[in-house]
């Protein structure tokens, strides 16, 4: 009797050299939790780059606000404003320092004048919306060239302030904050260009608007 159990356990056991099936088992069925795994791994991350493409398809090339903490309300004043169509003297960029407005030549003032002119009052007031709806601080600053005189104002630092006051006293006229305005003149002290011709002289003479980042503060 012995005997006989002694057969029909042999009868359903794997002979010794047999065994590795049970190892190479256990290997497949690692690979397959791990080829899973790897799947469902590169799927997340297909779909997460997807996610990352489609939020940066509306943003300008280039743009300094991606990756930088800041919040898209610039990212969006600065689109906007690129697509208003202003003089062809009024040039929009973007930069850490925050988004640029910049009136050059004699679009927003006549050479030695500090009366705004009816162009650079038309595009302002298409840019009222926009800057409106922000709440960053703005800062305006003048700057001359060296021809530019005017006899109420004794130097080229009284005449750029003058200049960038009359733009913030007009955006004060249409309801933005005066809290939210600072103003500064540089007279001639930082040329864009070297001013050995006039047409260069006129690129330096020019009033800048920048809507400053949400974390600069007077």
């Amino acid at each position: 009797m012995g005997q006989m159990i002694d057969e029909e356990e042999c009868e359903i056991c794997i002979p010794f050299e047999q065994e590795w099936i049970f190892t190479y088992g256990d290997l497949v069925t690692l690979l397959l939790c791990f080829f899973i795994l790897l799947f469902s791994m590169c799927k997340t991350d297909v779909e997460k780059s997807k996610r990352i493409s489609d939020s940066f398809k509306s943003m300008p090339p280039g743009s300094p606000f991606i990756f930088s903490g800041q919040s898209s309300a610039l990212d969006k004043a600065s689109r906007e404003l690129e697509q208003l169509e202003v003089p062809d003297d009024v040039s929009i960029s973007a930069s850490k320092a925050g988004v640029e407005v910049s009136f050059s030549k004699t679009v927003a003032f006549a050479q030695g004048s500090v009366i705004l002119t009816e162009k650079a009052k038309g595009a302002l007031i298409k840019m009222l919306p926009i800057i409106g709806q922000l709440q960053n601080y703005i800062e305006i600053s003048g700057h001359t060239d060296e021809s530019d005189a005017n006899q109420k104002y004794p130097s080229n630092w009284e005449l750029s302030v003058a200049r960038a006051s009359v733009i913030a006293a007009f955006l004060e006229s249409k309801q933005i904050p005066a809290e939210r305005i600072q103003v500064a003149g540089y007279g001639d002290s930082r040329p864009r260009f070297f001013p050995d011709t006039a047409y260069k002289r006129n690129l330096n003479r020019r009033v800048q608007i920048v809507l400053m980042p949400e974390d600069q503060t007077r």
